[in-house]
């Protein structure tokens, strides 16, 4: 039986609670006393817990249930909301976040019982002096009594009477032969169980982790279909002891009993002794196995694949469709006329009709994949907040423009270059309390998050009021690491010493430490955007604090382009890129470093000839004017020579792969209307 379906929607809703979780826990440490907050926290937990329970996560859930009586005796006012308990909260929240990132990953919680935690909330209990401080773990010790009942009725261990096969046989006598166990056992499910097969899938999945199943009765098919008791028999071989594989099917919520013994072959079955009908055996029972376990998704990752959203998006977008079905009609009915011959001036309108309902269609979709970026940043409070205990130092988070939207592609890769930037601040920007005093400066540093829309692109700003950039520090970090020499490093600008600072292994903290000063985030932060299209720029003031800036392309799918052509081939260059378009005459072209620039209205801006970056053969005659397209990269800007300009046009970018994309000017492909392929220009690649 797959569950994957089933998982999705548990990762999905568990990140939404655990969201909610720390929000609100965030709240109540400021608030002790706000009641509306303690039943919003009673009521998160107790959904965990249930949602753990059903999905047979018995860790998650008895940590889950361990909090929930926790609240509930805060509620009930017998306990007080203590610094300390707040402490411990936000430990079960990380345990459970450790939960589901294991779930995630392998579709199973881990081994982690988090005992250390359960005895922090259980002594938060006893302190409050609590009578049900012992509800939980009771309640959880209470089910291993019965779970690890002895065998002592031999009509229970319904696995002693399973007929096998002689292929089964020998696959037995060969574990054997190996050292290898090989174990009956016979599961007891719940009676008040709604989702039986659902508990015999963890079993079995939970035992192929452990082992080979080699036996199953009922068969795999029937238990997937529910068509079986409350009751299954298995033969199993594994290289674990009894009781390791007993743990893993009492790990399983909801069984009421496991019968469980070393099996032997009945005495009266002969075995085939000869190797080669052994392997000969062995694959036909291999073969058997995959048969009967083909929805097996042990150590898989659960890939998200939904998107929520806003049921009007929908209206719009099925209102669009059937204008579309219009469309059709209406094009079928010009060429239809009765006379045979096709109106030039209906068709045209028919088109131009068209065209207006896929521009709108492509607004639409885009709309629907668009999600608030306050899906990535509503974690960053917890984040600031730990940073400030661990760091000793008072710092708040300022956030605006959560409701900016973004593509769902951009959003899922912008999460861990933000907060690299924000750990950034928090260690390096921001100073300590006792010097912020010194310079007169309030005793809470603040860093700002801000996000909004620039036309088609998204600005994310990280601002702090800390010290600054220290620009000289960093050319004597680099000169002493051997980035650049110390020649070089006095000619550099502000602007290009601060752009050190995104080079590989490169850091100004003096000491390591677990929040930063190895020297990679920066590094990630640079190559994470700009793999996304977009570009990352720092300014700063001595003493006064530091802004990074990030803009953000709003989609990465469909994208307005300009379309060129260099030696008859067509390419696309993305409009929002594009300053201007300029004719430039050779005579203007200047050298400077024996590169060549222009000047544009009192501005130097270098020129690069795409015919030679794409390996072109070279033209007979160099023209008396060139096209030059002027594209910019944050505030620097490089001129594009090209041949020819082929007009405006609606891009879809679809990946060249692995295997082909070679060269980081080339960020795509798109199919243009005639058939034929035209490549993708990255122009920050370029600047």
């Amino acid at each position: 039986m797959d569950l994957s379906q089933y998982l999705e929607i548990f990762i999905d809703e568990t990140k939404e609670h655990l969201q909610t979780l720390n929000d609100q826990v965030l709240i109540l440490e400021a608030e002790p006393d706000n009641i509306d907050t303690i039943n919003e926290i009673f009521r998160a937990a107790h959904s965990l817990k249930g949602m753990a329970g059903t999905m047979g996560f018995k860790r998650m859930q008895r940590l889950t249930h361990d909090m929930e009586n926790v609240f509930s005796e805060i509620r009930n006012g017998k306990m007080k909301v203590t610094p300390d308990l707040v402490d411990v909260v936000f430990k079960c929240l990380d345990a459970i976040e450790e939960y589901l990132g294991c779930i995630v990953e392998t579709s199973d919680e881990g081994e982690n019982d988090n005992e250390d935690i359960i005895g922090m909330l259980n002594a938060c209990l006893g302190t409050g002096g609590s009578a049900a401080a012992p509800a939980a773990p009771s309640e959880t010790k209470q089910e291993k009594p019965k779970e690890s009942a002895p065998a002592a009725d031999e009509d229970k261990r319904k696995f002693l009477h399973i007929d096998i096969a002689d292929f089964e046989k020998n696959a037995i006598a060969e574990a054997k032969a190996e050292n290898m166990n090989v174990y009956g056992v016979t599961v007891y499910i719940d009676e008040n169980c709604i989702l039986k097969a659902a508990r015999a899938f963890l079993v079995f999945k939970g035992l192929e982790a452990v082992g080979e199943v080699i036996k199953s009765v009922p068969s795999v098919q029937d238990i997937e279909d529910e068509r079986f008791d409350f009751d299954f028999s298995i033969l199993i071989i594994s290289d674990k002891s009894l009781e390791e594989v007993k743990k893993v099917i009492s790990n399983v919520s909801e069984i009421r009993e496991v019968m469980i013994e070393n099996y032997e072959i009945p005495s009266d079955v002969a075995v085939v002794s000869s190797v080669q009908s052994q392997e000969n055996k062995k694959s036909e029972k291999k073969e058997e196995v995959k048969k009967k376990n083909p929805s097996k998704t042990t150590g898989k990752a659960v890939a998200n694949r939904s998107v929520r959203v806003d049921i009007d998006k929908l209206d719009v977008l099925m209102n669009l469709v059937s204008e579309l079905i219009i469309a059709k009609n209406g094009l079928v009915s010009v060429s239809n006329q009765e006379d045979g011959k096709v109106s030039m001036q209906s068709f045209n309108e028919q088109i131009e009709y068209l065209e207006r309902i896929t521009t709108n269609l492509h607004e639409s979709v885009m709309k629907v994949r668009m999600v608030p970026i306050e899906s990535v940043v509503n974690r960053f409070p917890r984040m600031i907040r730990d940073l400030s205990k661990k760091l000793g130092k008072e710092m708040e988070l300022i956030m605006t423009g959560e409701d900016t939207e973004l593509d769902r592609t951009v959003i899922d890769e912008i999460g861990d270059p933000l907060m690299h930037m924000l750990r950034n601040s928090a260690d390096h920007g921001l100073e300590s309390t006792i010097d912020r005093l010194k310079l007169g400066k309030p005793q809470v540093g603040t860093i700002q998050l801000n996000a909004y829309q620039d036309g088609n692109n998204v600005t994310i700003e990280v601002i702090d009021d800390g010290a600054g950039i220290d620009v000289e520090k960093v050319k004597t970090s680099a000169v002493k690491k051997g980035h650049i020499t110390e020649e070089q490093a006095e000619m550099l600008s502000e602007k290009e010493a601060i752009d050190l600072l995104f080079r590989p292994a490169f850091s100004t903290a003096e000491k390591i430490s677990d929040v930063s000063g190895r020297g990679v985030g920066l590094d990630v932060v640079k190559n994470k955007i700009e793999g996304l299209g977009g570009d990352v720029e720092v300014s700063t003031k001595l003493g006064e604090g530091t802004k990074f800036t990030v803009r953000l392309p709003l989609t990465l799918a469909i994208i307005q382009a300009l379309m060129v052509e260099v030696r008859d081939e067509k390419y696309a260059i993305p409009l929002n890129s594009i300053v201007t378009i300029e004719d430039v005459l050779v005579s203007d072209i200047k050298y400077v470093q024996q590169k060549e620039v222009i000047n544009l209205r009192g501005t130097v801006i270098p020129l690069v000839r795409l015919d030679e970056v794409l390996d072109c053969p070279p033209r007979e005659e160099e023209p008396e004017n060139l096209v030059v397209v002027i594209v910019k990269k944050g505030d620097k800007q490089t001129g594009l020579v090209i041949d020819n300009l082929l007009g405006q046009q609606e891009i879809v970018i679809k990946p060249l792969g692995k295997y082909i994309n070679i060269h980081k000017m080339i960020s795509g492909a798109t199919i243009l209307g005639d058939g034929e392929v035209a490549l993708i220009i990255d122009s920050n690649s370029l600047v």
